[in-house]
């Protein structure tokens, strides 16, 4: 191998860490070989020593804590949902969509009670639906078939397929299909970033939590490709 023509990358954090062990060993090099344990350069070389330890020390839990967060950077995300009942968030999240919303549940009763209400009486967060789709943004919806559900969740579905129906009516930019197994997964895709998290089955979702990422995350891009995949092999 010709060590001319070889290409090697070395961090400038792992060059400064060198420096730091090399300055180190000089100085315990020259305390120890000196004739004067208690002279003048005996006493500056030993004090470089301790703080060059003692640097060293340092310069690797920061380098550490540099790694861990560089980790969750990679990750895109924007924070962390300990709870999925902030309906107020959820508006505004929604009304920042231009292109696109994808969304994957159960039975999006709560989805439909909190944001599909067209009342004359009703406020502005309960239009946020209307208000998007008249935008022009596309909105899918994926849900499981009934047969997947209990006896009172069959109920909320069949109530919430007759809404959809309603606003397609109007605007057919709101799409709804069924996919065929039980629910695992909950997607919240508006543009750019989504919300996902898990399905418990004993448990509303409104209670657990999810985690609020870009959708150009490893994480993210994992639950999109799914949502995607789920929605060619699901049903009208």
């Amino acid at each position: 191998m010709n060590i001319f023509k070889s290409n090697y990358k070395i961090s400038a954090a792992l060059i400064a860490l060198i420096v730091l062990f090399v300055g180190f060993l000089a100085s315990i090099i020259v305390w120890l070989s000196s004739n004067e344990p208690n002279g003048k350069i005996a006493s500056i070389s030993g004090s470089l020593a301790a703080g060059l330890f003692v640097a060293i020390i340092q310069f690797i839990i920061s380098w550490r804590d540099y790694k861990q967060t560089e980790k969750l950077s990679e990750l895109k995300l924007i924070e962390i949902l300990y709870r999925r009942n902030d309906s107020e968030f959820y508006a505004k999240y929604m009304k920042e969509a231009t292109k696109e919303i994808k969304i994957m549940g159960v039975t999006a009763t709560r989805f439909f009670n909190d944001f599909a209400d067209n009342t004359p009486n009703a406020d502005d967060k309960a239009k946020t639906l209307f208000g998007i789709l008249d935008k022009g943004v596309n909105v899918k919806m994926l849900l499981p078939q009934k047969k997947y559900l209990d006896s009172n969740k069959q109920s909320d579905l069949e109530i919430v397929i007759k809404k959809v129906q309603s606003i397609k009516g109007v605007r057919r930019n709101l799409e709804l299909r069924f996919f065929d197994h039980i629910p695992s997964h909950s997607i919240f895709s508006v543009d750019d970033t989504c919300i996902v998290g898990p399905v418990f089955p004993l448990l509303e979702s409104k209670n657990t939590p999810a985690l609020h990422l870009r959708n150009n995350s490893p994480i993210a891009k994992e639950y999109i490709k799914y949502f995607d995949e789920e929605w060619e092999k699901a049903t009208e």
